[in-house]
């Protein structure tokens, strides 16, 4: 009797098993027979489960944002100030040595979709987007409602969003302070007679 294989299950068992080797060379210098040995199949079963290299990163980079909303949903329940669950939702992706190899992978992954335009990475782009507009929703209803952000003072996720994606672009060069860049701007939103993160 032949074995059932679940292909979306083993899809993404070669991916996982090939987040370090990615993590560890970046996307560019990542080849195929790489991803093969580490995930102890042959290429051609590689290519029976994606189209090509970037289709295994996309499925890497789905998995390392599952994990970075995972992280952000508990923020939100968090008991913190607003400020301070604004300041985390901005620095989580540059804390730690493993969130910044990912952000390396990610403005990576962010360039190429940028050149091509693939619709699958600007249909991820866009899920990814409309997540974390929630979560920051959700972190500035919580701050209405306790005080912390005055009712007619408006605080747009949208704006919220871009200076996020900007800190990931600023953030490659070598002068920007990424913790001082979010504390200046949160500043601005939260006047210091509130308490400072």
């Amino acid at each position: 009797m032949a074995i059932i294989v679940n292909k979306e299950e083993k899809r993404r068992n070669i991916a996982l098993s090939c987040r370090e080797l990615l993590l560890e060379h970046g996307i560019n210098s990542l080849t195929i027979s790489q991803i093969a040995k580490t995930a102890g199949v042959g290429k051609g079963t590689i290519y029976e489960y994606f189209e090509n290299k970037e289709d295994i990163v996309f499925e890497i980079i789905t998995t390392f944002i599952a994990e970075h909303e995972k992280k952000l949903l508990e923020l939100v329940a968090a008991p913190t100030t607003t400020k301070e669950k604004l300041f985390h939702f901005f620095y989580l992706l540059f804390e730690g040595e493993l969130a910044r190899k990912q952000l390396k992978v990610y403005k990576e992954f962010l360039a190429i979709s940028l050149t091509n335009e693939p619709k699958e990475m600007l249909l991820f782009s866009q899920q990814c987007h409309e997540k974390f507009t929630i979560i920051l929703t959700q972190i500035l209803e919580a701050g209405r409602a306790s005080g912390e952000i005055e009712e007619h003072k408006r605080i747009y996720e949208s704006s919220l969003i871009l200076f996020a994606t900007g800190l990931v672009v600023d953030s490659r060069l070598d002068d920007c302070d990424v913790k001082k860049e979010i504390d200046i701007f949160l500043d601005m939103l939260f006047p210091s007679n509130e308490k400072e993160v």
